[in-house]
């Protein structure tokens, strides 16, 4: 019998035109939580933080350097409880308890959209694809 991976928040899904940025994280990071690249957070909408976004791709420590993937990059990020519908733009959650994970966002403007949803998802139960950037 065969062994195979679960596909995991944070991994890419996607290694074409692909696109990575070292940051030094201003907090602790876990892979595939969705990082605003303005203070290299991880993004929380309540905390009125914005876009740009990207992807942690490993986790990174306070003050450590870490890589983050950017549009375009198609990389797998968890859903909020409110979930996330394929083909719909995505931001970070508003929920506290769930920072660094994407819903559905209903009237997108450029300084919110983490990306498009290309899969249909809910709760953290499995990670879905994003195309990362505003398309």
């Amino acid at each position: 019998m065969a062994w195979i991976e679960t596909t995991k928040a944070g991994d890419i899904a996607v290694e074409q035109g692909m696109r990575i940025i070292t940051i030094t994280a201003a907090e602790d990071i876990k892979k595939g939580n969705v990082v605003t690249l303005v203070d290299a957070n991880i993004a929380d909408i309540t905390a009125a933080e914005t876009g740009p976004f990207g992807v942690a791709i490993m986790d990174i420590d306070n003050g450590e350097d870490g890589e983050v993937a950017i549009a375009p990059t198609v990389v797998y990020c968890l859903p909020g409880a409110a979930g996330c519908t394929a083909f719909t733009h995505v931001m970070p959650s508003e929920q506290t308890s769930e920072e660094g994970r994407i819903v559905d966002v209903s009237s997108p403007t450029f300084d919110e959209v983490v990306g498009t949803a290309l899969e249909t998802g809910a709760d953290g139960a499995a990670a879905v694809k994003v195309q990362l950037g505003y398309m």
